[in-house]
């Protein structure tokens, strides 16, 4: 399936149907949370499933192909999920672009996570680059990368460069610009 078109991928394709060469379609939507807490994640839309297709081709398999095999942290998340990992009421709607099918959370082991956010930054189109959670203190594993990317006819992607990270003085997590 990694020759059809994104904007053509079947609504019907199966899990185990490739989204890309390395990629299988049930990774984009895999969730630790959804599984212990039955909560559904699968694509509300075939515009979302399309959209994390698009990402999957042109921000995961790249990094695949540079820094080996990885397993996404996040990719889609439902509109229940999202709720869930965020602590919010039920009425409550995301606009998180993991909620469009237009982000993954990813770590790889054979680069620190700033490197990879760097080698994503200088080698790769997005529309948010951001470096959560992440420590020099606490070891160049310590956070995850986030990335976005707009597939055409669906704006105009940003390159924003942020990270989000804990502000020693308040102790909360903020983003700043940069990596």
């Amino acid at each position: 399936l990694s020759t059809i078109s994104w904007k053509k991928f079947p609504a019907d394709a199966a899990p185990d149907d490739r989204a890309s060469k390395n990629f299988q379609l049930y990774e984009l939507t895999k969730s630790d949370l959804a599984s212990r807490q039955e909560i559904p994640n699968g694509f509300a839309s075939v515009d979302e499933l399309r959209c994390a297709v698009y990402l999957c081709r042109k921000v995961m398999q790249p990094v695949r192909d540079k820094f080996g095999r990885f397993k996404p942290n996040s990719v889609y998340r439902s509109q229940a999920l999202e709720r869930t990992l965020k602590d919010k009421p039920a009425n409550w709607v995301s606009t998180s672009q993991h909620v469009k099918g237009q982000a993954c959370d990813i770590e790889v082991l054979s680069a620190t996570n700033m490197n990879l956010a760097i080698w994503i930054r200088d080698n790769l189109k997005f529309d948010q680059l951001i470096l959560e959670c992440y420590s020099a203190e606490e070891g160049g594993n310590s956070g995850w990368v986030h990335v976005s990317l707009l597939p055409p006819g669906h704006g105009k992607n940003r390159k924003k460069i942020l990270s989000y990270v804990k502000n020693l003085q308040t102790g909360k997590f903020e983003y700043v610009s940069g990596l």
